[in-house]
């Protein structure tokens, strides 16, 4: 018999076993659930006419996004047609806030074995459903109740004989789908356009004789040719290939830098003037002392500026000039009257 020492060992194995199987079936059922088995979950539902194959487990998506599971589909014993049956819809709380209060649902088919699906439609309120509220679901069309019936069906035949006519080839339709006519004239178009083109290329034509024979070729080679000369020609000019202008030209530009950085250094009587303060201070004298004296001659200060202020001495001056230029015109009357001889 086990003693007791090795009893307690087996059974502390065969605890911390089933303590670590537990442990790895959570891990996997957390990871099954896609991480969100511990998260806070919300419930909303919506009432729909029929379910249609709806049943619990199947997707909820947010704009085609995958927030949650139907928890339950059942009767709502709700007398409105629209308001049959009762979902509740099982979502991720965390995505409440992204789900406008007048968002609509729809159900749709993930595949083609008819596997449904809910499908939230986000709207444009600001909003957002609150845990516990309600989702809209749009009601049915009612073309298939305001149609009516009989005139569908006339309509059907209507569209049945126009396909007969097709297929017999009456009328312009028909003559078009079944007829060879079109055919014919897109054939005998092609053929015209061969039959044009053969002739344009033929040796008789301009574009045959340019293809076939050799004039076009010897035009071109004559042309190549003259250029050829021309380009010898320009090559051999000696203007071209004489660079004593362009050394002239350099030296010329090379003297002029040489000049303005000369200026700029301040050197010579150019530069000086323009880099010496002294220059501009001289520069500045001479041109108050003008000014000074401009003002002197329009206050009258000296002779000429008296003569030029005073009125007087402007009518004495020009009293002057006139008994002179009366005096000058007498003398040209009469010379003898100024060259008077007295004999002693």
């Amino acid at each position: 018999m086990p003693s007791p020492h090795k009893l307690r060992g087996a059974k502390l194995r065969i605890v911390l076993v089933a303590v670590s199987a537990i442990a790895v079936l959570l891990v996997l059922v957390f990871l099954l659930s896609g991480g969100t088995w511990l998260q806070p979950k919300a419930y909303l539902t919506i009432h729909i006419p029929d379910s249609t194959g709806l049943e619990p487990g199947a997707d909820v998506l947010l704009n085609g996004v995958k927030i949650g599971r139907v928890a339950s589909v059942q009767l709502s014993r709700s007398k409105d047609p629209h308001r049959v049956v009762e979902v509740r819809l099982k979502i991720e709380a965390q995505f409440l806030p992204y789900i406008p209060d007048d968002s609509l649902t729809t159900i749709d088919s993930a595949n083609l074995l008819g596997d449904q699906y809910i499908d939230i439609n986000m709207g444009r309120s600001p909003q957002p459903v609150r845990a516990g509220g309600e989702l809209r679901f749009p009601p049915p069309s009612n073309f298939m109740q305001n149609i009516d019936l009989r005139q569908f069906d006339a309509q059907l035949r209507k569209i049945d004989q126009i396909l007969q006519d097709i297929q017999a080839g009456k009328g312009p339709l028909g003559e078009f789908v079944v007829s060879t006519t079109l055919y014919d004239q897109f054939v005998d178009g092609v053929i015209k356009v061969e039959k044009e083109f053969h002739a344009a290329t033929a040796s008789q034509s301009d574009l045959g004789q340019a293809l076939y024979t050799a004039t076009m070729h010897d035009n071109l080679s004559a042309s190549l040719r003259q250029l050829d000369d021309r380009l010898a020609q320009l090559q051999a000019n000696s203007l071209l290939r004489d660079t004593t202008q362009y050394d002239r030209i350099r030296d010329q530009l090379a003297q002029v830098r040489h000049t303005l950085a000369d200026l700029n250094a301040g050197k010579g009587a150019g530069g000086e003037w323009i880099a010496s303060d002294a220059a501009y201070i001289a520069w500045n004298r001479r041109v108050a002392a003008w000014i000074e004296n401009v003002d002197a001659l329009n206050s009258g200060e000296g002779a000429m500026g008296q003569m030029l202020s005073n009125a007087q001495a402007y009518e004495s001056l020009n009293g002057a000039l006139q008994q002179l230029h009366s005096t000058m015109k007498e003398f040209r009357e009469d010379p003898r009257k100024f060259l008077r001889l007295k004999m002693f």
